[in-house]
């Protein structure tokens, strides 16, 4: 019985010890992307019209790091940035841009990757009466990583 209480006084011990470790090292660590960097992305959005096919708004998006702009393509609804919206970025998403129409959309994002930064493209529909709504399937937009 005295055994047993050791045992799981020193697992106790060994679970506290690790918690404030990785407490101590995620507050601490440095992170890959500084502010600095994320600062200099910034998208744009040209309004393409409306789509004859398919009666909605089309969107051209661009995006511009450090001073370099990259073409993303254009797509169905308004954009906007997600930065200073009432939407919040997903996990490990630095920078972001929806297109909305019509109850769903595109998530334009670009994501912290094992120290490397990745443009990525997902879905997003909004909720009804019966269960909320989806963001995710994030594939990558174009298969350079962004330096």
């Amino acid at each position: 019985m005295n055994m047993n209480r050791n045992i799981s006084l020193l697992v106790a011990a060994a679970v506290i010890i690790i918690a404030g470790g990785w407490a101590l090292y995620s507050r601490f660590k440095t992170p890959v992307v500084s502010p600095t960097v994320v600062e200099q992305f910034e998208w744009s959005f040209i309004d393409r019209g409306v789509s004859q096919e398919l009666s909605a708004p089309q969107t051209a998006v661009a995006l511009r790091v450090a001073g370099v702009e990259v073409q993303l393509g254009t797509y169905t609804g308004t954009c906007f940035d997600i930065k200073g919206s009432s939407w919040e970025f997903v996990r490990n998403e630095i920078a972001g841009a929806i297109c909305w129409w019509a109850g769903g959309g595109v998530e334009l994002g670009v994501f912290e990757e094992d120290g490397k930064l990745v443009l990525k493209k997902g879905e997003i529909e909004e909720g009804t009466a019966e269960g909320g709504g989806f963001r995710g399937h994030f594939v990558p937009l174009i298969n350079a990583t962004l330096q």
